[in-house]
Protein backbone atom coordinates (compact mmCIF):
# COMPACT_ATOMS: atom_id res chain seq x y z
CA UNK A 1 0.00 0.00 0.00
CA UNK A 2 2.80 2.39 0.90
CA UNK A 3 4.81 1.84 -2.25
CA UNK A 4 1.29 2.51 -4.18
CA UNK A 5 1.21 6.17 -2.25
CA UNK A 6 4.65 6.99 -3.09
CA UNK A 7 4.24 5.75 -6.64
CA UNK A 8 0.92 8.13 -6.95
CA UNK A 9 2.82 10.97 -5.77
CA UNK A 10 5.56 10.49 -7.99
CA UNK A 11 3.55 10.29 -10.98
CA UNK A 12 1.66 13.35 -10.30
CA UNK A 13 4.55 15.36 -9.41
CA UNK A 14 6.37 14.68 -12.83
CA UNK A 15 3.32 14.58 -15.43
CA UNK A 16 3.49 18.69 -15.82
CA UNK A 17 7.36 18.82 -16.08
CA UNK A 18 7.32 15.79 -18.38
CA UNK A 19 4.62 17.00 -20.68
CA UNK A 20 6.87 20.15 -20.70
CA UNK A 21 9.89 18.35 -21.44
CA UNK A 22 8.67 16.88 -24.69
CA UNK A 23 7.18 20.02 -26.04
CA UNK A 24 3.33 20.20 -24.58
CA UNK A 25 3.99 24.06 -22.94
CA UNK A 26 2.80 27.53 -23.25
CA UNK A 27 5.40 29.91 -22.96
CA UNK A 28 5.24 33.20 -21.62
CA UNK A 29 6.47 35.33 -18.60
CA UNK A 30 6.17 35.05 -14.75
CA UNK A 31 5.63 38.10 -12.42
CA UNK A 32 6.96 37.55 -9.37
CA UNK A 33 4.79 38.43 -5.96
CA UNK A 34 6.57 37.00 -3.64
CA UNK A 35 9.36 34.46 -2.65
CA UNK A 36 10.08 32.97 0.57
CA UNK A 37 12.88 30.49 1.57
CA UNK A 38 16.05 29.90 -0.40
CA UNK A 39 17.46 27.03 -2.15
CA UNK A 40 15.83 23.58 -2.26
CA UNK A 41 13.29 25.17 0.00
CA UNK A 42 12.56 28.27 -1.81
CA UNK A 43 8.75 28.94 -3.09
CA UNK A 44 7.72 31.44 -4.92
CA UNK A 45 4.39 32.53 -6.45
CA UNK A 46 3.27 34.95 -8.82
CA UNK A 47 1.05 35.55 -12.16
CA UNK A 48 2.45 34.25 -15.61
CA UNK A 49 1.30 35.95 -18.32
CA UNK A 50 1.09 33.45 -22.03
CA UNK A 51 3.09 34.52 -25.06
CA UNK A 52 0.52 36.86 -27.12
CA UNK A 53 -1.16 37.35 -23.86
CA UNK A 54 -3.57 34.05 -24.58
CA UNK A 55 -4.22 33.39 -21.02
CA UNK A 56 -3.43 34.66 -17.27
CA UNK A 57 -2.84 32.93 -14.25
CA UNK A 58 -2.55 34.51 -11.13
CA UNK A 59 -1.22 32.83 -8.33
CA UNK A 60 0.69 30.31 -9.23
CA UNK A 61 3.60 28.47 -7.53
CA UNK A 62 6.35 29.37 -9.83
CA UNK A 63 9.38 26.74 -10.32
CA UNK A 64 13.21 26.78 -10.42
CA UNK A 65 13.38 30.55 -9.62
CA UNK A 66 17.13 31.97 -9.81
CA UNK A 67 17.79 33.33 -6.30
CA UNK A 68 18.74 37.02 -8.40
CA UNK A 69 15.33 36.67 -9.72
CA UNK A 70 13.65 36.05 -6.49
CA UNK A 71 12.62 39.70 -5.78
CA UNK A 72 9.04 40.99 -6.14
CA UNK A 73 8.26 42.60 -9.71
CA UNK A 74 10.60 40.76 -11.14
CA UNK A 75 9.53 39.12 -14.45
CA UNK A 76 11.42 35.56 -15.53
CA UNK A 77 10.37 33.78 -18.69
CA UNK A 78 8.63 30.47 -17.43
CA UNK A 79 6.54 28.20 -19.23
CA UNK A 80 3.05 26.61 -18.26
CA UNK A 81 1.20 23.31 -19.57
CA UNK A 82 -2.00 25.53 -19.45
CA UNK A 83 -4.43 27.57 -18.56
CA UNK A 84 -5.32 25.05 -16.05
CA UNK A 85 -1.92 24.63 -14.82
CA UNK A 86 -0.74 25.50 -10.78
CA UNK A 87 2.70 25.67 -11.47
CA UNK A 88 4.43 28.27 -14.14
CA UNK A 89 8.42 25.94 -14.48
CA UNK A 90 10.95 29.05 -15.48
CA UNK A 91 13.68 26.12 -15.49
CA UNK A 92 14.65 24.37 -18.31
CA UNK A 93 17.17 22.00 -19.71
CA UNK A 94 18.84 19.22 -17.44
CA UNK A 95 17.04 20.58 -14.36
CA UNK A 96 13.73 20.70 -16.38
CA UNK A 97 14.15 16.74 -17.48
CA UNK A 98 15.51 15.63 -13.81
CA UNK A 99 11.77 16.94 -12.56
CA UNK A 100 10.25 13.95 -14.62
CA UNK A 101 12.88 11.60 -15.22
CA UNK A 102 13.55 11.10 -11.43
CA UNK A 103 10.06 10.92 -10.58
CA UNK A 104 9.15 8.47 -13.42
CA UNK A 105 12.18 6.34 -12.67
CA UNK A 106 10.85 6.59 -8.93
CA UNK A 107 7.39 5.02 -9.90
CA UNK A 108 9.17 1.90 -12.25
CA UNK A 109 10.92 1.49 -8.64
CA UNK A 110 8.03 1.37 -6.86
CA UNK A 111 6.54 -1.29 -9.31
CA UNK A 112 9.14 -3.34 -9.04
CA UNK A 113 9.18 -2.99 -5.22
CA UNK A 114 5.50 -4.21 -5.07
CA UNK A 115 5.90 -7.16 -7.50
CA UNK A 116 8.89 -8.28 -5.25
CA UNK A 117 7.40 -7.42 -1.39
CA UNK A 118 4.02 -9.25 -2.49
CA UNK A 119 5.85 -12.48 -3.66
CA UNK A 120 4.34 -12.50 -7.21
CA UNK A 121 7.48 -13.58 -8.84
CA UNK A 122 7.92 -16.52 -6.46
CA UNK A 123 4.51 -18.02 -7.49
CA UNK A 124 5.23 -21.71 -8.83
CA UNK A 125 3.02 -21.66 -11.33
CA UNK A 126 4.20 -20.07 -14.58
CA UNK A 127 0.84 -18.75 -15.67
CA UNK A 128 -0.17 -17.33 -12.21
CA UNK A 129 3.49 -15.68 -11.56
CA UNK A 130 2.79 -13.71 -15.48
CA UNK A 131 -0.01 -12.30 -14.33
CA UNK A 132 0.86 -11.41 -11.00
CA UNK A 133 3.88 -9.69 -11.92
CA UNK A 134 1.82 -7.87 -15.02
CA UNK A 135 -0.82 -6.80 -12.12
CA UNK A 136 1.78 -5.47 -9.70
CA UNK A 137 3.68 -3.94 -12.44
CA UNK A 138 0.62 -2.31 -13.83
CA UNK A 139 -0.42 -0.41 -11.21
CA UNK A 140 2.07 1.93 -10.68
CA UNK A 141 1.85 2.48 -14.49
CA UNK A 142 -1.87 3.26 -14.70
CA UNK A 143 -1.75 5.93 -12.43
CA UNK A 144 0.92 7.45 -14.29
CA UNK A 145 -0.83 7.44 -17.40
CA UNK A 146 -4.15 8.69 -15.49
CA UNK A 147 -2.17 11.67 -14.26
CA UNK A 148 -0.49 11.99 -17.63
CA UNK A 149 -3.87 12.54 -18.97
CA UNK A 150 -4.74 14.94 -16.04
CA UNK A 151 -2.21 17.40 -16.58
CA UNK A 152 -2.66 17.45 -20.28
Amino acid sequence: MALSLVAAFFAWVSAAPFWLAVGHATPGRVVIDDCTGGGLGQRCRGTFVAERERFFAHGVAVSGVPRERATPGATVAARMTGPDGATAYADSGAKGHLRWLLGLVTVLGCAVGIVRWTGAARLADPRARRWAVGAGLAGPLLITVGFLVAAW
